[in-house]
């Protein structure tokens, strides 16, 4: 579903000049006193299968965050092959990007970004009232994926009222609910466990 090939995500003054250079071997401190760029994201590769969970995990400031954003282009890589579902995402037109975006992947933040002043079920609803859908269907598909999640009973609840998990879970859920091939809550295998 997901292939990543040498990926590079480089900031810094004619940033395409590391990759695959002499540069590109450099520890982090010589490089940017050589170049003035900072390679936040060097040389990875990985797959992803469909229905696979896949973490990546390093330290703060280890470049997590912008190697996710590189997927979808939020932040745009300076090397390497992306490819989602087949799909090359690099060589995306802005209309496909925005398609990819909208309905084949979504991002959690790490501070959920809740709206305060909405309850859950419209927080969930947020993206797809974006997108136009109707109030009864953007309803009916987050009171879905809530239950998916395991917050069925909360909808009406405003983001304060839950404790921090359950606001992750809402944060989760509003991804999900704007992915068209997202799984249903009466799957087996998408069983949200707690």
């Amino acid at each position: 579903m997901i292939t990543v090939d040498r990926l590079w995500k480089v900031f810094g003054p004619r940033p395409e000049r590391v990759p695959g250079s002499e540069l590109a071997a450099l520890p982090r401190a010589e490089l940017h006193r050589r170049t003035g760029c900072v390679a936040a994201v060097r040389d990875v590769s990985f797959e992803v299968a469909a229905g696979e969970v896949f973490v990546v995990m390093g330290l703060s400031g280890s470049g997590k965050s912008t190697l996710v954003r590189c997927l979808t282009r939020l932040i745009e890589p300076t090397a390497g092959d992306i490819a989602i579902g087949g799909d090359p995402v690099r060589a995306m037109s802005p209309k496909h990007l925005r398609e990819l975006r909208r309905h084949r992947v979504a991002m959690v933040f790490q501070h959920f970004g809740l709206l305060p002043h909405r309850r859950v079920l419209d927080n969930v609803a947020y993206g797809l009232e974006i997108q136009g859908t109707s109030r009864t269907a953007r309803h009916r598909r987050a009171a879905e994926v809530l239950e998916l999640v395991g917050l069925a009973g909360h909808e009406q609840q405003y983001p304060d009222q839950l404790s921090g998990g359950m606001q992750q879970r809402v944060g989760l859920a509003r991804a999900l609910a704007g992915i068209r091939r997202c799984c249903s809550s009466t799957s087996r295998s998408a069983r949200w466990t707690r």
